[in-house]
């Protein structure tokens, strides 16, 4: 949709597509004007023709030079990350996740492994013990 022709009338000519040609028609109709009327006039030629041209630049999208800078910007950024990434990871985690201490620790803290391998032979030696001779005929002869 163009934002520019609602603001059209039929009433007046047109100079076509033909941009430069109009504004030599501003400026003309303008220098006809008296002297302290000119700067009003152009004043507000030059406000409706700048914000033409925004309105134009931005229907377009950005502009080849931007759209260049930002595949710089994130081509550098990639680059960068892709060659600090893994040594940075690779940093974090030897700072913050060492594993084996972390397992050691808590092993320490909260497993008393001796004492709890002779409580578990233990139980385990003594209820198969009592299975065994529960399930033994013993037969006693006497001579």
């Amino acid at each position: 949709m163009n934002p520019i022709r609602k603001h059209t009338s039929t009433m007046f000519a047109s100079r076509g597509c033909d941009i430069d040609e109009a504004v030599i028609y501003a400026n003309d109709v303008i220098a006809a004007l008296p002297t302290e009327s000119q700067a009003h006039a152009m004043t507000a030629v030059m406000v409706v023709l700048n914000t033409a041209a925004n309105a134009f630049d931005q229907a377009r999208g950005p502009s080849p030079e931007k759209l260049a800078l930002l595949d710089l910007i994130r081509n550098e950024i990639d680059n960068w990350a892709s060659s600090n990434f893994d040594s940075r990871v690779e940093s974090w985690v030897e700072d913050n996740l060492d594993i084996n201490d972390k397992v050691q620790d808590y092993i320490n803290d909260n497993i008393d492994i001796d004492n709890s391998i002779s409580e578990w032979m233990n139980e385990y030696l003594e209820s198969h013990i009592h299975d065994t001779i529960n399930s033994i005929d013993l037969v006693v002869r006497a001579r």
